[in-house]
């Protein structure tokens, strides 16, 4: 085991809650396992009625004979991305640190040094790490590790893919300073940690992946999104990607994007301006707007099915 840093760092943690069951317990009592210590819970509740709020305020005098402070806010009930934008614009700026978390996860002892190892080399730069996860079925106590998302990890990729899941994110000062100056300005997101690789990448900030895995990803119907490592999440992805669901979510996206263009880099602002023009152009110049930009997504069949979305006019 590596030791603690000398200074602790000002972690916050930010967990969005809604209806967590029985799985918010062991989340919350796998921050009281960290080797480095956050010193802020931060929990959204999205109007929870089976006892979430109940188990969190018990677990509160916990967490404060440790050091932490544990604060709970009302969430917008918008879904999960509206809350953690709320989390976000909330998050106290003097935070060295913002790990974003779900409610029913179980992080790993090491998962908040390691994450301060990884970004403290980038000081004043906007910074995001993600992490590999165990996909866990808590049922049958099984777990395989996620797919690692290989590099680049750069606007070109960030625009049509995600690279982590937010559930594994951990944003530096200045990262999060760079999403706060952002979020006054949107009012939506496909999915919260798409849109923070998509600004944080294409702001010209450093995106690291930790290829070790970080903590147990609880695998259920109610996923937002779910791990994509199976033939049958392929399989879906693929399907919302076809029917239009994809094209929607890059109508999410772009309106999220094009308010903040005075915070992306010249090379980003044009990578941006060319997919939103000729994205759903005559099929020529789709086509040759995937050549121009580069845009890529990771994988053989994910690439494939790009340029498929964008012969079919679902991009």
């Amino acid at each position: 085991m590596t030791q603690p840093l000398a200074d602790p760092a000002r972690i916050t943690i930010l967990l969005a809650i809604c209806n967590s069951g029985s799985a918010l317990q062991p989340q919350l009592d796998s921050y009281l396992q960290q080797s480095q210590k956050p010193t802020q819970i931060l929990a959204s509740d999205d109007g929870s009625d089976d006892g979430s709020q109940a188990c969190f305020d018990a677990f509160a005098p916990r967490a404060a004979a440790a050091g932490i402070a544990c604060q709970r806010v009302a969430g917008p009930q918008c879904g999960g991305t509206a809350n953690f934008l709320s989390l976000l614009a909330q998050a106290e700026p003097d935070s060295n640190y913002v790990a974003l978390s779900d409610q029913d996860d179980i992080w790993l002892p090491e998962k908040l040094e390691a994450a301060t190892r990884l970004l403290a080399p980038h000081g004043d730069t906007p910074a995001l790490l993600g992490t590999r996860s165990w996909e866990w079925d808590s049922a049958r106590d099984q777990r395989k590790v996620s797919r690692e998302v290989p590099p680049p990890h750069d606007f070109r990729h960030a625009l049509v893919q995600n690279f982590a899941g937010g559930n594994t994110m951990v944003l530096n000062r200045a990262a999060l300073h760079l999403v706060q100056r952002a979020l006054p300005r949107i009012t939506d997101a496909a999915v919260h940690d798409w849109w923070l690789y998509q600004l944080i990448s294409g702001a010209g900030g450093q995106v690291i992946l930790d290829r070790e895995p970080r903590l147990l990803y609880r695998q259920h119907a109610d996923n937002q999104i779910g791990a994509n490592s199976s033939m049958g999440s392929k399989f879906r992805r693929l399907k919302a990607m076809l029917n239009g669901t994809y094209r929607h979510w890059n109508d999410l996206n772009i309106a999220a994007l094009e308010p903040n263009m005075d915070l992306l880099t010249p090379e980003s602002r044009d990578i941006l301006a060319c997919f939103i023009r000729d994205r759903q152009a005559p099929l020529l110049a789709r086509l040759a707007m995937l050549r121009q930009t580069r845009l890529h997504r990771k994988g053989a069949v994910n690439q494939a099915s790009l340029w498929l979305a964008a012969a079919l006019n679902k991009l």
